[in-house]
């Protein structure tokens, strides 16, 4: 089962080309990129950026028209709406405007780790909800689809992830719903456990999971009403499945059996080793000193009486 899981989700996220409709042209997605003179550098940075990506983006989600391009504004941190908007947040899309507003300067840490991966992720909201027909989507599954297609499951977020699900005790979807605040802490939580939980979505009902939840959800269906006619079980129960599967032991079994956790463990306890070591040869220095400084003492103790006889 493991196995099978793991060749759906490759196949998902490594080639999506392979499950495109063959109907579907290969329209390129356009992005009309804005930027200030100071942020020029940016700007040629990302129209270098591997197209491709993109298309995967929208094979993924089976969308067959574009639609209008999408602005791009990167913004300086010393504008006003940098000012307004919190720190940790480095970009946001503004889908029924078909924009896209980029800090540069705040990327580079989790979970912006790069200006590519960013781009991604605000550009599957954009085109989720042009698929949903503007209409709603949970802050969990958006976040969690865009996180699943801006990111491979790897080690880094595997361990991240474990983390968040000792710390939020398997919350329910209504509360990783609540992550998303304006506290940087629990939305770093809530994007790790999305990712995760869409992710085990994915593996569970396969690649057509989202083009078919879209497709309902733009029919005029809520997201709910969708889920269960598309996956026969409620969002509710879904993610007590996902905590019970991969939320859970398995999670934590094919992380500790990773070669890097091995290589960690290994790494850690011959550094341990050598710490143990040198302490132990310290001591035995300082004992060694010890002796000859009471045997110096002795000495010259015994060498003032010789010298009274």
């Amino acid at each position: 089962m493991k196995l099978l899981k793991a060749s759906i989700l490759a196949s998902l996220l490594v080639g999506w080309a392979a499950t495109s409709n063959a109907q579907q042209d290969q329209q390129e997605l356009e992005l009309r990129l804005e930027a200030p003179e100071k942020l020029h550098a940016v700007e040629e940075q990302i129209k270098q950026f591997d197209k491709s990506r993109f298309t995967e983006i929208v094979q993924l989600l089976g969308i067959t028209d574009l639609g209008d391009p999408i602005r791009v504004v990167l913004v300086p941190e010393d504008s006003r709406i940098a000012r307004n908007t919190p720190s940790w947040v480095a970009a946001f899309a503004d889908a029924p405007n078909d924009l896209i507003v980029l800090f540069p300067s705040r990327i580079g840490s989790y979970p912006y780790d790069s200006l590519e991966a960013v781009l991604r992720h605000e550009v599957t909201h954009i085109l989720a909800s042009r698929a949903a027909g503007d209409n709603r989507l949970p802050r969990w599954f958006s976040e969690g689809l865009a996180s699943a297609v801006e990111r491979p499951w790897g080690i880094a977020v595997r361990s991240r992830f474990i983390w968040a699900s000792i710390t939020s005790d398997a919350p329910t979807i209504s509360d990783i719903e609540g992550l998303f605040t304006d506290d940087a802490n629990r939305a770093a939580r809530g994007y790790t456990i999305s990712h995760a939980l869409v992710r085990n979505l994915l593996a569970r009902y396969g690649p057509s999971l989202v083009p078919t939840l879209l497709a309902s959800v733009k029919s005029g269906n809520t997201f709910d009403q969708a889920f269960f006619s598309t996956t026969g079980t409620t969002i509710s129960r879904a993610t007590l499945m996902f905590w019970h599967s991969s939320g859970g032991w398995e999670e934590w079994v094919t992380f500790l059996a990773s070669p890097y956790t091995l290589w960690t463990l290994i790494t850690s306890l011959a550094l341990v080793a050598i710490w143990q070591h040198r302490r132990r040869r310290i001591k035995r220095h300082r004992q060694w000193e010890e002796a000859e400084r009471l045997e110096a003492e002795i000495w010259e103790e015994h060498r003032q009486k010789y010298r009274l006889h």
